[in-house]
């Protein structure tokens, strides 16, 4: 489906099918926009919102409870090409972002919390801590946005991407990790998770604690809230909200999904396998067969396994090509 101006403007008004809202969202998170992309989006937003301070008022509002934004920053105007040029991967909850500082500044709010946007860049991660000492590591590709101080009764910030989280404790106050698919909720605990925007499905580990799982309001994925244990995993499609729930061996995990090195997947699709070896280690990889795709694998590397390491064992049964064409790997089905 083409993304035009016409369906850009659709979606930010809250006024689009399912299908359409997800084309938008993947093309957002895409890194191949041009300079004339940026203009038109900035055209976009100067219409709606010079056409009728109301209408954009509003606009802003529903796409921000579709996003699951609780909360606003009094602060300046920015513009679109700006905002998304801080962080193509992140087009969505940067787009939270983009819409809490929309809103007319306010003199007599010196004190307004402040929105940080951490980003690690493909094949590094960074350690975050928070603002009541919870520690995030991020995964490559992924970037996470947080306030720089926790008001109200709970503690929420937002991810797109992967990220090892030791949450501190506090019952009487959540800490909630917004993602395009579902919210984590938390009192404290230990947990992986992974929300690509383009993968197949996202993913909650549970290493220590216990999380709650719930649908985000005005998400395109349906989801029932789901309770997990330590050494669960559930894997969410993006397309059909379906859950699937699977145990782990927790004891050495968490250790090991923290490590910068390190890559561990618990019952991965290998199409999102393939892509988070593409993040990490900057390379093409591309599957011909939708077939091999949908194969699920259990496996951890630790130990600074090659690439070529790797495919070996996801190819143990040599089902598969592998062959490299102009600096990309093409993986096929061995027909032999």
């Amino acid at each position: 489906m083409k993304v035009t101006s016409k369906l850009l403007e659709k979606y930010f008004l809250d006024n689009c099918s399912p299908d359409e809202a997800y084309a938008v969202e993947q093309w957002l998170s895409s890194a191949d926009k041009q300079e004339e992309d940026l203009a038109g989006m900035n055209v976009l937003f100067d219409r709606i919102d010079k056409r009728n301070d109301a209408l954009a008022d509003e606009a802003f509002a529903k796409c921000a409870e579709r996003l699951n934004l609780q909360s606003r920053t009094a602060g300046r105007r920015r513009k679109f090409s700006t905002w998304l040029n801080v962080s193509l991967v992140f087009a969505v909850f940067a787009a939270a972002l983009f819409i809490g500082y929309w809103v007319r500044p306010v003199a007599e709010e010196p004190s307004a919390v402040e929105f940080r946007e951490v980003f690690a860049r493909r094949g590094s991660s960074e350690k975050v801590v928070l603002p009541d000492g919870s520690v995030v590591i991020l995964k490559s590709g992924s970037s996470l946005i947080y306030p720089s101080e926790f008001r109200g009764g709970t503690r929420e910030v937002y991810l797109s991407g992967e990220c090892y989280a030791s949450i501190a404790k506090n019952p009487e106050c959540p800490f909630i990790m917004s993602t395009v698919v579902m919210n984590v909720r938390v009192t404290g605990t230990e947990f992986n998770i992974k929300a690509f925007p383009e993968d197949s499905e996202a993913e909650v580990a549970l290493v220590e604690g216990s999380v709650q799982l719930e649908g985000r309001s005005g998400s395109q994925t349906p989801l029932q809230t789901i309770s997990l244990t330590p050494g669960n995993v559930v894997k969410v499609d993006r397309k059909n909200g379906e859950t699937r729930i699977s145990e782990f061996n927790a004891t050495n995990y968490g250790e090991e999904a923290a490590k910068e090195e390190a890559f561990v997947f618990l019952d991965r699709r290998f199409c999102d396998i393939v892509s988070e070896l593409g993040r990490r280690l900057d390379v093409n990889i591309i599957i011909t067969d939708p077939s091999l795709a949908d194969r699920r694998f259990y496996s951890s590397f630790v130990n600074g396994e090659t690439l070529d390491d790797m495919l070996l064992t996801f190819n143990a049964d040599r089902s598969m090509n592998i062959s490299r064409e102009n600096g990309t790997i093409k993986i096929s089905r061995n027909r032999i």
